[in-house]
């Protein structure tokens, strides 16, 4: 537990010492308060709740949690720091569990800011805190998943931009295609869809519903994702 908790330091340090770290809490604190100024969230006679601003956040966070978490595996392979790394008492997955908590962790600060709105909101109205808070679960499970893929992304390639493509380009693709064909098949491939349909199942804590088919989908994926970037990274040791 400690060298995961140093790993996670010591990245956690780089981001937060990085004009990256600070661009992208500002880029997606823009792009919320664009979204609340255009679905006139705070305007008279408006059900008091977020859920209209909350539903494209997905779609951005497609684009933002990978450039959080492209340089945790990325720039140790170009800089050559991870033969230190290693060779260091430290396990992979201590390295890989230390790297993919200072993204995550990085996220919960960044989603954190978005609390102002919930703030302004109960002021202004009488909010459902209950599907309030399911809401924000459901952003904390989706933003865990998206980060361990963005880890698996960067652990593929040695250039950062390659790793944000990677990240960005798959998770799009999965957030979107599932979405939109889920709603033109039928029969055994709309529950396949339906599965992976991340939207979807955001949509649904957005709604208060907090079902164990959910979480057990975020938690399960999520895990499936460091697990394949504890292998990749192990991999290199035979190389």
């Amino acid at each position: 537990m400690r060298n995961i908790q140093a790993v996670m330091q010591r990245e956690l340090l780089a981001l937060f010492y990085s004009p990256i770290g600070y661009i992208v809490i500002a880029g997606f604190l823009l792009i919320t308060g664009v979204s609340v100024w255009w679905t006139d969230t705070f305007a008279p006679g408006k059900p008091a709740t977020l859920r209209e601003v909350f539903f494209w956040t997905p779609w951005i966070l497609t684009v933002i949690v990978p450039a959080i978490s492209m340089r945790m595996l990325s720039e140790e392979y170009r800089s050559g720091t991870i033969e230190t790394l290693m060779t260091a008492p430290l396990s992979d997955f201590q390295m890989v569990m230390g790297k993919y908590l200072a993204a995550l962790v990085f996220y919960l600060v960044m989603l954190a800011t978005t609390l102002l709105y919930v703030v302004l909101m109960g002021f202004y109205g009488d909010p459902d805190w209950g599907a309030t808070a399911a809401t924000y679960l459901g952003l904390v499970l989706i933003g865990a998943l998206f980060s361990a893929f963005s880890v698996f992304a960067s652990s593929l390639t040695a250039n950062q931009v390659v790793a944000w493509i990677l990240g960005w380009v798959p998770l799009l693709l999965f957030a979107c295609l599932a979405f939109f064909v889920v709603r033109q098949v039928e029969g055994v491939w709309r529950q396949v869809f339906q599965q992976v349909n991340v939207i979807g199942r955001f949509d649904d804590f957005s709604k208060g519903l907090i079902t164990t088919d959910g979480v057990t989908f975020f938690v399960g994926a999520t895990a499936l994702f460091v697990f394949l970037t504890v292998k990749v990274v192990e991999s290199r040791r035979w190389r």
